[in-house]
């Protein structure tokens, strides 16, 4: 029982953090930490985290974003869906970047997967958008230079963090167990 109450508790404290690292941020378009908290919820608390903190975190990010929330549905649907895919290829390879001892590699094994999934996650947003306003690919094309400037900055993120996971998960593993 103490166990699940950690586990609840740990999720609902990276779901926290996710926005309180990416608020401060707001004003620069596409770097943020949001994601790399996503990520790492799956890496730490495995597939439940994975699913769980995109899906509060990412609600919460929707309704009440600095920008103001998002208001078509559409496009909010394909940031949750983007959001747990962060999440869950944070559960998909958590254990194989906790054991890694070999930095270059795992920064960037990271970085890689900052991009690809970033670069996923724009799609996905930029494909809903056209699709709302009937205008799938001049929405795409419109979008390239905003998922560039978000896809090296998550890769960079990403990267940047692997050397922390370990750590960190030493630290809070006894916690969770």
């Amino acid at each position: 029982m103490k166990k699940r109450i950690r586990r609840i508790a740990a999720a609902g404290l990276l779901s926290a953090l996710a926005l309180a690292i990416t608020y401060p941020l707001a004003g620069i378009p596409n770097v943020k930490f949001f994601e790399l908290c996503l990520f790492l919820s799956g890496i730490f608390l495995g597939l439940w985290g994975g699913i769980s903190v995109p899906l509060i975190a990412g609600t919460i990010y929707i309704l009440f974003n600095p920008n103001g929330p998002q208001t078509v549905l559409l496009v909010g649907i394909a940031q949750i869906v983007g959001y747990l895919l962060f999440g869950l290829a944070g559960a998909a390879f958590g254990k194989i970047i906790l054991a890694n001892n070999r930095r270059l590699i795992g920064m960037t094994f990271c970085a890689a997967t900052g991009v690809f999934l970033t670069f996923v996650y724009d799609l996905l947003t930029n494909a809903a958008w056209g699709l709302t306003i009937g205008a799938l690919k001049p929405a795409v094309y419109s979008g390239i230079a905003f998922s560039l400037v978000h896809m090296a900055a998550n890769g960079l993120i990403f990267g940047l963090a692997e050397p922390l996971m370990g750590r960190v998960w030493k630290a809070v593993y006894p916690l969770l167990d």
